[in-house]
């Protein structure tokens, strides 16, 4: 069962982007993905981030996580499959990332360049 901190999340962001609109005025398509069940991922820790909305895309190819749930992370990879029909969805274990909370795409995000010290 997931924190109900957590689903109260959910809702309040499903219910604005069902009311939102592209800068064309068109709504936006929103395509849910499941979470694994909790059972399949108990010992990871508190802060261990299960969702396979934080995926990364590339050309040709999504990177997604996986989370040894078999049936959501067949569900998962559908739905991206369908929802990316010209890329390649690759899934990959994350609980490394996961257990401090972050996901594919919190990981492949660029960071800015440090000046050097003058």
């Amino acid at each position: 069962m997931a924190d109900k901190k957590w689903v109260a999340v959910y809702e309040e962001t499903k219910r604005a982007l069902q009311s939102a609109t592209d800068a064309r005025g068109r709504r936006l398509a929103i395509t849910e993905l499941p979470g694994p069940e909790r059972r399949e991922i108990r010992g990871r820790g508190e802060e261990f981030l299960s969702s396979y909305t934080n995926y990364y895309t590339a050309n040709g190819a999504v990177i997604a996580p996986q989370f040894g749930d078999g049936y959501a992370d067949g569900v998962a990879h559908a739905i991206l499959q369908a929802a990316y029909p010209g890329h390649r969805v690759e899934q990959l274990s994350i609980d490394g990332i996961a257990s401090g909370g972050g996901g594919i795409h919190c990981a492949t995000q660029s960071h800015p360049a440090v000046p050097p010290a003058v």
